[in-house]
């Protein structure tokens, strides 16, 4: 049996279609990966974003009317929150920065926080810092101490 060789037009069509396939399956492998990546960080940056330090933490910010002032109402997180938190029964910390956007301007949060006995987080660090330079601090102790405006 005798195969019929393919003439130079025929090869140079079948090379034409082989690279569109193997373009096209690069670009799929690729896609893939960023989906999977973008995938997990949107997991990730969820779950920290209902954890119980994170959710008291937006409370006190945004009931302080110095924050609402300068940010504008409504004050909503940003999308990213990146940092550390290490929770357990007895204990804790939480070392956290994230995005908050209000109506006129954003500002990034900076959160240390320490889970003390009795499973209450205390927040040494909570400061608000605007685009326009100002920090506004919500940790313990210091929005008692100035009445929250």
């Amino acid at each position: 049996m005798k195969e019929k060789l393919m003439s130079q037009a025929e090869l140079m069509a079948w090379e034409v279609q082989a690279r569109r396939w193997l373009v096209l399956g690069l670009v799929g492998v690729v896609m893939g990966v960023f989906g999977i990546g973008w995938m997990t960080l949107q997991i990730s940056y969820s779950m920290l974003k209902k954890s119980e330090v994170m959710q008291i933490a937006f409370e006190r910010i945004i009931g302080d009317d110095r924050v609402v002032r300068e940010l504008g109402a409504p004050v909503g997180l940003g999308w990213a929150v990146t940092g550390e938190l290490e929770e357990q029964d007895k204990g804790g910390t939480a070392r956290l920065e994230f995005t908050l956007q209000g109506s006129k301007r954003r500002a990034v949060v900076t959160l240390r926080a320490e889970k003390v006995g009795g499973g209450v987080w205390k927040y040494l660090l909570l400061e608000v810092k605007g685009a326009g330079g100002e920090t506004i601090s919500c940790a313990d102790g210091v929005a008692e101490g100035l009445g929250k405006n």
